[in-house]
């Protein structure tokens, strides 16, 4: 599953992570695996997207970034999921954003993993396998 830092690095070949990005998701495609997200990410995307100065140059890398993938959704199963996860995380003291605990519940549910930048976000969640770069 790609996070949303992914997403972005993938769409701009200016940025820092974007050859990491394709590296990563060419392997998750050579294993035979399809490349997803969820649609909290999606919804990640379009803050960013509403934002820009140029509005039609972005909303070409959104859909460039986005139309092979496979989108995960929220359900009841994600929804136990979430109530755990941060339930455990403010356990210890150290809770992420609801956007990154719904995500994380998301890639449990569908039994994926996260691909991101930002991978000590994720590093508390239980059970969640964090590849990061």
């Amino acid at each position: 599953m790609l996070d949303t830092n992914v997403l972005i690095d993938l769409g701009d070949p200016r940025r820092a992570g974007h050859q990491m990005a394709v590296a990563l998701s060419r392997n998750v495609i050579r294993n035979g695996e399809p490349l997803c997200t969820t649609r909290i990410n999606i919804a990640e995307l379009r803050v960013g997207l509403e934002r820009a100065a140029d509005r039609a140059r972005e909303e070409q890398r959104f859909e460039r970034a986005t139309a092979a993938l496979v989108l995960l959704e929220f359900d009841e199963a994600a929804a136990e999921h979430f109530g755990r996860v941060e339930a455990y995380l403010y356990s210890l003291g150290r809770p992420v954003g609801d956007m990154d605990a719904l995500i994380a519940a998301i890639c449990l549910t569908h039994g994926q993993r996260i691909i991101t930048r930002n991978g000590k976000h994720f590093a508390d969640v239980p059970g969640l396998v964090v590849e990061g770069y």
